[in-house]
């Protein structure tokens, strides 16, 4: 569900309707009016960053490809400070400004907590300035706290800058779930609740469930659609109440709470059938965002050069910081470049040494040939970030990051 919400594929691939469910697959890129601020990708819930990058360098990276040009920015403020300025906003806005020379890290690289690595992968999706956000499980690993300040991180975030944010959680407890403005309950697939989060006990209450002593709404909410563990209200039955996925779809839909989601749904189109000027001052500013040099109909806010300018950048920074590799890797060449070099002491001047210096050329190239082998295992690392920043629309150069 929230790889449609975020529009995450490529192409649509497949419609199938069953009853009254439609699936399938639909694409960011093919997005006809706002491709690139209208939607984005669900980021993993498993936070991937380049371990060797600081927290810094990670959203400097995320705002360079992705910062507003010229027409886009206030008169007089150039790129870096507009990239400086934001990102120390969104470190301050997280409460990680402690974390900003700080390595990301990840299992073997020591870096960042679990929690601030978080609100990095948060920092770095509200660089994309997306309309609409979906986060999945994004708080599996987290202790009660810290899945806490980060539910609070995404309230901050859609509050601030006015946005839609779609969020799975298992197991919210009270406090999470009262940030919520609107809930959602599928059962099998059918949509048997949707409105004020506030509001969803006391239907389902209503309906004929019982509500435990010290539950939490989210247990409550998603007991009701457990055979197992659902309780009727005293005097009530499943004969009386609803307990199938389409008896209570249809309960929902008879609702007051479906009808004011339907009357809402065609108020918002006939505002946007009539109103154009906000459309419209929108395509205006999605098109004075794009640099100089990008093409109005490119889902991309920097161009094809710039791309390059910031991948070579940061890959750069990758290789400086990671100190182990560039140790081994040069003490590894120095003991070989002895050893090898040893071999041409006391050869002969005749033909007879002429076999024992081609084999140590050769062995010298093959050296070489099999140091780079270590660049596979880094590049198969790396897809996962490459594939997230795609996804993001960030950046259209296949160039796997290690």
């Amino acid at each position: 569900m929230f790889g449609t919400l975020a529009l995450t594929t490529r192409r649509w691939t497949s419609i199938t309707r069953v009853k009254s469910c439609t699936t399938g697959r639909v694409s960011a890129f093919r997005f006809p009016d706002f491709p690139d601020y209208f939607l984005t990708s669900a980021p993993s819930p498993d936070d991937y960053h380049i371990a060797t990058l600081t927290v810094a360098q990670t959203l400097d990276f995320a705002l360079a490809t992705k910062a507003p040009g010229p027409s886009g920015r206030l008169p007089g403020v150039k790129r870096k400070a507009f990239i400086n300025e934001v990102r120390d906003l969104l470190l301050r806005m997280l409460n990680i400004s402690h974390t900003k020379q700080t390595l990301v890290g990840d299992a073997f690289v020591r870096g960042v907590s679990g929690g601030e690595r978080k609100r990095v992968s948060i920092a770095e999706m509200m660089t994309t300035r997306a309309r609409v956000q979906s986060w999945d499980n994004s708080t599996r690993g987290l202790d009660a706290s810290t899945a806490l300040d980060l539910i609070k991180s995404l309230r901050i975030m859609t509050d601030v800058l006015g946005q839609t944010t779609f969020v799975s959680l298992y197991q919210a407890g009270e406090g999470i779930y009262e940030l919520f403005d609107k809930v959602m309950v599928i059962d099998k697939g059918r949509q048997v609740y949707f409105g004020p989060a506030s509001e969803a006990r006391a239907y389902f209450e209503g309906i004929g469930y019982n509500s435990l002593p010290r539950q939490t709404t989210a247990d409550y909410l998603t007991g009701c659609t457990d055979p197992n563990e659902r309780q009727f209200a005293v005097g009530r039955s499943a004969i009386d109440v609803p307990s199938s996925p389409e008896a209570l779809e249809h309960t929902f839909r008879a609702s007051h709470h479906y009808g004011d989601v339907t009357s809402s749904l065609e108020k918002y189109k006939n505002h946007q059938g009539e109103e154009r000027r906000d459309q419209e001052a929108f395509r205006a500013a999605v098109l004075d965002d794009k640099k100089k040099g990008v093409s109005k109909k490119s889902p991309y806010t920097l161009g094809f050069w710039g791309q390059v300018k910031a991948l070579t950048v940061r890959q750069f920074q990758t290789r400086v910081q990671d100190s182990f590799q560039l140790c081994t890797s040069f003490g590894l060449a120095i003991v070989l470049a002895l050893v090898i070099g040893a071999a041409y002491f006391d050869l002969p001047l005749t033909a007879a040494g002429g076999f024992t210096r081609g084999s140590v050329v050769f062995i010298a190239a093959l050296v070489s040939v099999f140091d780079s082998f270590g660049e596979i295992p880094l590049m198969m690392m790396g897809r996962t970030i490459l594939n997230k920043q795609v996804s993001f629309i960030r950046q259209r150069i296949h160039h796997p990051p290690p």
